[in-house]
C-alpha cells in the first residue's frame, strides 16, 4: 500500500478520463426514420384519407352522416383520363340507393376537390360506418330576462327553508328555459 504521501502524489499527477457525454436524445435518433417512413407510406397514400379528413365538407351533411369514403381504386390509364380511378364509399344500411342517386353530383364535388378527373365512377359498398357520427350537444339555454326572475323569486318568496327555495328555484328556472327554448 502506498503512503498517504504518495497517493496524493499519485492523484494530483495522474489524470482522470472525463465523463462521457450524453448521447442523443431519442427524437434526434428517431425523426430520420420517421421521415424516411411517411415519406414511403405519402407514396402508397391513394387520396382517401385526405377526402376522409373532409368528407363533410365535400359530400354535404346528409350525405356524410351515412357514407364514408374507404378507398380509391386506380383503374389503368387511357389516353382521354390517365389517372381516372373509382371511388369506393361506405354507405350504411338502406342508403345505398340514396348515395346512387346522388352519385354524379358527389363525383364532381370528388373531382373538385382533388383537382382534376381523378374519379370517374362510385363503386358503393353496404355496411356499417368506421367512425360513429357524434350527435350535436344541446343548445346553450338563454338566461331568463328580469320580469321572469322576478316573478319566480315571488312564487317561492314565502318557502321558509333555503335549500328548498334555492332547488325550486333552479328548477323553475329549468322548465322557464326549456319553454323558451321550445316557443
Amino acid at each position: 500500500m502506498p503512503s498517504i504521501e504518495e497517493s496524493v502524489r499519485i492523484l494530483r499527477t495522474t489524470r482522470t478520463k472525463r465523463a462521457p457525454r450524453a448521447g442523443p436524445t431519442i427524437s434526434k435518433q428517431v425523426n430520420p426514420l420517421l421521415k424516411s417512413l411517411e415519406a414511403k407510406f405519402a407514396a402508397l397514400d391513394d387520396g382517401s384519407s385526405k377526402l376522409r379528413d373532409r368528407w363533410k365538407e365535400i359530400a354535404g351533411e346528409s350525405l356524410a352522416r351515412i357514407s364514408e369514403p374507404v378507398k380509391i381504386i386506380k383503374t389503368r390509364s387511357t389516353a382521354a383520363n390517365p389517372r381516372a380511378g373509382t371511388l369506393e364509399v361506405r354507405v350504411t344500411g338502406a342508403f345505398a340507393p340514396l348515395v346512387q342517386h346522388q352519385s354524379a353530383v358527389l363525383i364532381d364535388r370528388v373531382n373538385l376537390y382533388m383537382g382534376g378527373k381523378a374519379i370517374e365512377r362510385i363503386r358503393i359498398v353496404q355496411g356499417p360506418l368506421s367512425t360513429p357520427q357524434k350527435a350535436p350537444p344541446p343548445p346553450r339555454p338563454r338566461p331568463l330576462d328580469a320580469r321572469e326572475e322576478l316573478e319566480l323569486q315571488r312564487m317561492v318568496a314565502d318557502v321558509t327553508d333555503d335549500r328548498i327555495r334555492a332547488d325550486l328555484l333552479r328548477l323553475g328556472r329549468s322548465i322557464l328555459q326549456r319553454r323558451k327554448m321550445t316557443s
